[in-house]
């Protein structure tokens, strides 16, 4: 009797399959265009090979045909959907909608009833449209392309799943890891808050119209595809998804895909908000998209951090293994196809502590870090506040002991880009400890070529215990330099005397930090 193939260790949930990193978009919310390891076609033997080795191993797991680029310009692409649905994949393709004006690439597209076609519309007005990069078509062309791909799945009988992603630029704003002196507008997909609801409740009143009209039209396919969504969702109907206009959760538009998947308008076809989140925290790209006149940084997370991105796996165009479509340009150096088995990634050390703690890899680190943008603009005052509070620094509270602030961890950071000819560091704080403990307050200067911080000069100074004090230190700061604020104490656990429940470890309630002419 044949023994089983073996299974390797932590079966990825969603396997990426790059077939293209080309694009024919130029999308300002992408870092397409700066990929450093080139643009190329995924070759068909690699392709074949990924799947023959998956399969070997048992898995048949579902594919997402995408990390960057599009992937209907893969001139073998039909061909693989057929694959794919032969061997028993759920597959999830996300399409810039170009290719969709080639009848023949709907129809065949439409055939496959394993298929999530995901049409990456994100820019919903003629004004944000030019995110995209694409004068070969206008607008209102594109718009309509998922008019006619969403009647012609009706038309066809078509089991397909759809998906519509239009974009908000709201979670850029609302991201707690992202701290800005300049609200982080950067791509505009609506003028304002009021005209993004205005184009919703527009949206939503053609939906109806279009849906009832396809009912009319094509009520046999309707009646068939509502009764295979009824039993494909029938776990999610009424809470990850919703069926009906009624039934949409308030603020819809705002929720993340693991609380909410989408509006059902039509049986299996789906409205879906997505957001023009910073998603990738690469140097070169935030360079790119970042307000000119700001100086940025990024404080990485030294973990630990079991992240469930990394539950994945996957190959890019080149062949390079990748756990998370972030890694898009293989930073976490897992190896390529062309020279290690795939079973042998899956069943690696490497991979098993990077999904043991993924903060062990750089870009892990920059993903889970906080982004601090500054302006840099000279200040008119004698004073700027230091408000780019990093790692170590509790969330604020506004009643903090009467004047609101931040509790430290014992070891804090806090950062400024000097904007004034600043020659002190003025400390507002609240110390709970004895009047015999000293505090350490240390001035760093950052080294652009190393991307280091070294010190500059460090302080001890007292404090009053259960009284707010102030302290103030010499120090003469470079103007445009850019400084790590190192505060050090001892520590204490409220629930430890208190009993209340709060086991934070805190040090200094810090009311305020500001540099001083």
């Amino acid at each position: 009797m044949p023994h089983p193939p073996p299974v390797p260790p932590a079966v990825p949930r969603t396997v990426f399959m790059e077939l293209t990193s080309h694009c024919n978009m130029h999308c300002a919310f992408c870092p397409s265009d700066l990929l450093r390891r080139g643009k190329r076609h995924q070759d068909d033997a690699r392709v074949r090979g990924f799947l023959d080795q998956l399969h070997a191993l048992g898995l048949r797991p579902p594919i997402l045909l995408n990390v960057l680029g599009e992937p209907l310009l893969h001139r073998r692409i039909l061909e693989y959907l057929d694959l794919l649905e032969r061997e028993g994949h759920l597959v999830t393709l996300i399409t810039n909608l170009t290719m969709l004006e080639d009848e023949i690439v709907r129809r065949e597209l439409l055939r496959h009833a394993n298929l999530t076609l995901a049409l990456s519309v994100q820019t919903a007005t003629p004004e944000s449209f030019v995110l995209r990069g694409y004068p070969n078509m206008s607008f209102q062309r594109f718009f309509g392309l998922v008019d006619a791909v969403t009647e012609e799945k009706f038309r066809r009988g078509s089991g397909t799943r759809l998906e519509i992603h239009i974009a908000s630029n709201y979670v850029v704003g609302h991201d707690p890891t992202i701290r800005s002196d300049r609200p982080l507008c950067l791509w505009p997909n609506f003028a304002d808050e009021k005209s993004e609801r205005r184009w919703i409740e527009k949206t939503l009143d053609r939906l109806d119209k279009f849906a009832r009209a396809l009912r009319k039209s094509y009520p046999d396919a309707w009646a068939a595809e509502e009764k295979r969504a009824a039993a494909l969702y029938k776990d999610h109907l009424g809470t990850r998804i919703a069926a009906s206009r009624a039934a949409l959760p308030p603020e819809f538009f705002r929720l993340k895909d693991e609380v909410f998947w989408g509006y059902m308008f039509l049986p299996n076809v789906f409205l879906v908000f997505k957001s023009f989140e910073l998603w990738t925290r690469d140097e070169a790209f935030l360079r790119s998209v970042l307000p000119a006149g700001t100086f940025f940084y990024i404080e990485e997370n030294p973990g630990p951090w079991a992240c469930p991105m990394t539950e994945s796996f996957g190959i890019l165009s080149g062949g390079e293994y990748v756990l998370c479509c972030l890694d898009y340009e293989a930073e976490m150096g897992l190896g390529n196809m062309d020279d290690v088995a795939v079973a042998s990634v899956l069943g690696s050390e490497k991979r098993a502590r990077i999904r043991a703690d993924a903060m062990g890899e750089a870009i892990c680190r920059r993903c889970k870090g906080n982004l601090f943008v500054f302006d840099t603009a000279a200040l008119p005052g004698p004073g700027q506040a230091v408000d780019k509070f990093g790692r170590g620094f509790w969330e604020h509270e506004p009643e903090l002991h009467g004047r609101g602030g931040r509790w430290t961890k014992g070891e804090s950071w806090a950062y400024a880009y000097v904007r004034i000819p600043a020659r002190s560091v003025h400390l507002n704080f609240f110390s709970p400890f004895d009047d015999s403990a000293e505090f350490r307050l240390d001035v760093e200067s950052y080294r652009a070529e190393s991307r280091t911080f070294e010190r500059a000069v460090s302080f001890s100074f007292p404090g009053r215990k259960g009284r707010s004090s102030e302290y103030t230190a010499d120090f003469a700061f470079e103007p445009g330099g850019f400084y790590r604020l190192a505060l050090h104490s001892p520590t204490f656990v409220p629930d430890d005397d208190l009993h209340n429940g709060d086991i934070r470890r805190l040090g200094l309630a810090v009311h305020g930090i500001e540099l001083r002419v």
